[in-house]
């Protein structure tokens, strides 16, 4: 490398010999250079020498080496990238502030020694260590296992060697009320150099004072000294079996399961809130962390005497997520096919699972999410010991039991905030067909990117889709901030019927943004929030399924006070009339008019200044020549910047320049139909139930004019669809409502 052009690893100029590094070539850094490489694609190289001083950055992708790693210079990294090591031997030296990768692997005969702090990311992909067969990696007191509230690093099965500290977190949600959680931790080191550290965990001892001095059992002192931390002890045959533990100097034992009230960061917040106030604060998130030798191979924890109390309270030991039933499938005689888990996130009950079957889990675990036997890493679970067995009975785990599953939330350790909405598709009774994830994360795009959005590859008879343009995927992700989106949601099925979307899990939404369903089809909206199901049919009309049908609307997080009453978008000689009446105005600057052709990527059209008025109207006279319904929405903008959105109204345009309209909608007795930009003129009228069961059929209609008018006192009141073709074929669909 001679780094004489710029920093990129693939340009000629950059190298000694004018070329390209090929695949498993030997690299030499020098020092000296005016450029250090950047490598911005995945790319395999033999030995490597990084001399002191000099840097490789890894781009976000994975850098591959085969062979020997020299040199004190550093490697460069963001979360995105990875690192394999395939027999490759050296010493590991990380940028600090640079020093976070996704995932570290180790293929057989590679061995390597963390020269400085390496960090494996969390986020929703979270990172894992992976060493296999006859690999050694040496942490050197340097690997970190992050964890954040979408998701937590972790080491998978081991089939090599191991050794060194770690360190391992555990985040901690924030709760809207103080309620214990279940833990274990990974790792052992004492609870005062580990949890103690980043909470506040209190306990009967005599001496210390309240923010200020530990008592004498090393506990955090409060008015009462109540304790904070417990274990589960059978022992107790009357009263509680929750026993203090008996001080902070004692230790965090693997495999052994914790119940604790944890109030929040001790560092980031009140002492005085945490510690002494009558009506303390909701506890704020906080990330437990522990530092010390991982198990690996297998753990045994002993259980209780089943002869006097058949449960004991255990922990996953391993910084991984692990399978129950494996644990089970392995120790089969000594336990029962249930567990117990807690959700501070739920009411106070537990989360039952036993042969698969799961009861009062917490969102996202069973169904179409994780498997309800998922355990994640820093997780306690009750077990119940099979009846007879001996009484030093105990339970091995095994690197076996470890599952590589990234969890859906952190629900087992506190309040959901993950900022998604799942919307499942599902028939009338409940049962499940497909779902779909609209999540809100820094990265996200309104335009459709593969390293975030997860593409939907089904093909049943019943599909729910989110749509990105003309990407169909499972998982959409949109930017997270206070703008207003909208996500398309498209819906197929090989035959008619009735079908229900079901909304959950958007608790993570800020409360104050409108989450609205729209019914193109209908021509209805719903508010999410205060009703999460949603019924529909499927007919013999091809518009009531497809891509054009669902739109959902979030709005601003700082809503305007403005209220929008009423949109609509009609049709005349000129253009398309945008109406909208508002209450509540009030420190209102301007309205923007946006139209989409999609449902989904808007665009303003008209800016009108905000008056004393209730109503106002702005006439679009540059209709696409090419839409088939447009879309329009408004945008209040507040004096100081902020804005809301209203709901969208939509318009279907029809090829020979004609809108139908009905009136009065809800109908009474006439059903009179106006047909905009035609005269006079014959009509095949048809009308249909939602469900598309023909209710009249007529030829040959004529229009007065622009106007049909029909005798509709014969209908049940209900919702129709009215179905008009003209002599050329053409077909135009109008909802009403017949009271």
């Amino acid at each position: 490398w001679t780094g004489i052009a710029s920093t990129s690893y693939n340009n000629v100029l950059n190298w000694a010999d004018g070329q390209v590094p090929s695949a498993g070539d030997n690299i030499i850094i020098n020092t000296g250079a005016t450029y250090y490489p950047v490598i911005v694609s995945n790319d395999t190289i033999g030995s490597i020498v990084i001399a002191s001083g000099t840097t490789l950055g890894l781009g976000g992708d994975t850098l591959t080496i085969n062979g020997e790693i020299g040199g004190s210079g550093t490697l460069t990294s963001t979360a995105a990238s990875s690192l394999i090591l395939n027999g490759a031997t050296g010493t590991i030296n990380f940028t600090s502030g640079g020093n976070t990768i996704q995932n570290l692997t180790l293929n057989t005969g590679a061995s390597a020694t963390l020269g400085t702090q390496t960090l494996i990311a969390s986020d929703i992909n979270a990172g894992t260590v992976t060493i296999g067969n006859g690999a050694t990696l040496n942490t050197g007191g340097n690997l970190v296992l992050l964890s954040d509230s979408l998701g937590t690093a972790s080491i998978a099965q081991l089939q090599g060697t191991l050794s060194g500290n770690v360190t391992v977190q555990r985040y901690i949600s924030a709760k809207t009320a103080r309620v214990f959680t279940m833990v274990g931790s990974p790792v052992t080191e004492s609870i005062q150099n580990a949890w103690q550290q980043q909470v506040y965990i209190t306990g009967v001892g005599s001496g210390g004072a309240v923010c200020s001095t530990p008592n004498s059992n090393g506990f955090d002192v409060t008015q009462t000294n109540t304790p904070s931390m417990y274990t589960y002890d059978s022992v107790q045959v009357s009263g509680s079996r929750w026993i203090s533990v008996p001080n902070t100097s004692s230790n965090l034992t693997p495999g052994v399961g914790y119940k604790m009230n944890i109030r929040g960061d001790r560092n980031l917040g009140s002492c005085v809130n945490e510690l002494s106030s009558n009506s303390p604060a909701p506890p704020t998130a906080v990330t437990l962390s522990a530092t010390g030798t991982v198990d690996t191979g297998n753990v045994v924890v002993a259980l209780h005497d089943p002869l006097t109390h058949l449960y004991s309270l255990v922990a996953n030991p391993y910084p991984s997520t692990m399978s129950f039933t494996n644990l089970y499938l392995e120790n089969e005689g000594n336990i029962n096919y249930n567990m117990w888990t807690f959700s501070p996130f739920g009411n106070g009950n537990y989360t039952t699972f036993s042969g698969g079957i799961v009861t009062n889990a917490a969102s996202g675990y069973g169904g179409l999410g994780a498997s309800p036997d998922n355990i994640a890493s820093g997780q306690a679970f009750f077990v119940q010991a099979a009846n007879p067995i001996a009484t030093s009975a105990s339970i091995t785990f095994q690197e076996s039991d470890k599952v590589n599953q990234v969890l859906p939330n952190t629900q087992y350790f506190g309040a959901a905030i993950n900022k998604l909405l799942r919307v499942g598709l599902k028939t009338s009774t409940n049962s499940n067909l497909d779902e779909i994830v609209v999540r809100f994360k820094a990265n996200g795009s309104p335009a459709y990117n593969p390293k975030v959005d997860a593409a939907s590859l089904n093909a049943g008879s019943q599909v729910l889709v989110a749509l990105k343009a003309n990407n169909k995927v499972a998982i959409a992700t949109y930017p997270d901030d206070t703008n207003a989106d909208t996500a398309l949601l498209g819906v197929s099925s090989t035959s008619i019927g009735t079908f229900r979307l079901v909304f959950s899990d958007y608790a993570g939404i800020d409360a104050s943004r409108s989450i609205t369903l729209i019914d193109n089809f209908l021509g209805t909206t719903q508010d999410v929030r205060a009703n999460q199901v949603y019924d529909f049919n499927v007919t013999s009309n091809t518009a009531s399924q497809g891509n054009n049908r669902f739109v959902v609307v979030f709005g601003t997080e700082n809503p305007l006070p403005v209220s929008f009453t009423n949109v609509t978008a009609t049709k005349n000689n000129t253009g398309v009339a945008v109406n909208w009446s508002v209450a509540n105005q009030l420190n209102i600057a301007n309205y923007e008019v946006e139209r989409s052709t999609d449902g989904s990527t808007f665009t303003s059209i008209a800016t009108t200044k905000a008056t004393i008025a209730s109503s106002y109207s702005v006439e679009d006279k540059n209709i696409p020549t090419t839409a088939n319904t447009l879309y329009y929405r408004i945008k209040s903008i507040g004096d100081d910047g902020s804005f809301k959105y209203s709901n969208v109204a939509s318009l279907k345009l029809s090829i020979n320049n004609y809108q139908l309209s009905i009136f009065p909608n809800p109908v009474q007795d006439k059903l009179n139909i106006t047909i905009g930009g035609a005269t006079n003129g014959t009509y095949a009228v048809r009308i249909l139930t939602v469900a598309g069961k023909e209710i009249m059929n007529r030829g040959g209609v004529a229009a007065n004019g622009n106007t049909i008018k029909l005798d509709a006192s014969n209908l049940a009141g209900g919702v129709y669809m009215l179905e008009l073709t003209d002599a050329s074929g053409n077909k135009q669909l109008e909802k009403f409502v017949k009271d």
